[in-house]
């Protein structure tokens, strides 16, 4: 793969692919990607504020990046928005945020709508349910937000097995797959906003998770000890 050219923070108004840009940059001015073919690894720094911040993306197909690599400027000529298609998603690379309000805003409005795709696939589950739990995670290049169903019989099976007294209250113990929405986006959108992207991630779980209690368990079928249990792992 050829070295990726930088992407310029101004431009004018339209979408292109990233290829069209020359290699011969101002790279203060510009988003410079660097591609490791061997780990499928993209780094690159962004603008936050006034600082710029490193992002690092894992399983990055390399003729999907080559092919499907855009930027988008608005009529101003800034630049809004890296995107490529990754393994037939779209995935966000940089989203620019007018201001703290604004960013608020895009992650209070995703959030939501992360928490509804998360919410129409608890509301599949035909069976009884003994517990939902929503688990979170972050470190400085990855993140985790997904739900994991507990069913009666599963719990049932838990408690014969009585290995401590909260047994039913791990979501470890349960054979159900996790439930995600798109975490590849969401961690884009808290760390290209200022501030700590720990606590916008927090801010993001926060809305996420109560939309998920007020959305998702009244049309569940729960046991009468039914618990929903949010909680960060490490």
């Amino acid at each position: 793969m050829p070295e990726l050219p930088s992407i310029p923070l101004t431009h004018q108004e339209g979408v292109y692919k990233v290829a069209d840009f020359s290699g011969d940059l101002d790279n203060d001015n510009a988003v410079s990607l660097d591609y490791d073919p061997q780990y499928q690894m993209l780094t690159y720094d962004i603008p936050v504020g006034k600082d710029w911040r490193g992002m690092t993306l894992y399983n990055v197909p390399e003729d999907d990046l080559d092919r499907t690599l855009l930027a988008a400027y608005d009529k101003e000529g800034h630049l809004q928005t890296i995107t490529a298609m990754l393994s037939g998603h779209e995935t966000l690379l940089y989203i620019r945020y007018e201001n703290e309000q604004h960013a608020r805003q895009k992650i209070h409005r995703f959030a939501i709508r992360n928490a509804n795709a998360i919410i129409e696939q608890i509301q599949r589950c035909p069976d009884i349910v003994a517990r939902l739990f929503i688990e979170y995670y972050m470190d400085a290049d990855t993140i985790d937000y997904h739900a994991v169903i507990g069913t009666a019989a599963q719990m049932e099976a838990v408690m014969q097995k009585g290995h401590y007294e909260d047994s039913c209250d791990y979501s470890g113990n349960y054979p159900s797959e996790n439930i995600e929405g798109d975490n590849e986006r969401l961690i884009t959108m808290v760390r290209c906003a200022e501030g700590h992207p720990c606590e916008n991630f927090r801010y993001a779980v926060e809305i996420m998770s109560k939309h998920i209690e007020e959305h998702a368990l009244p049309a569940l079928h729960k046991t009468e000890d039914f618990k929903y249990i949010c909680a960060e792992y490490d």
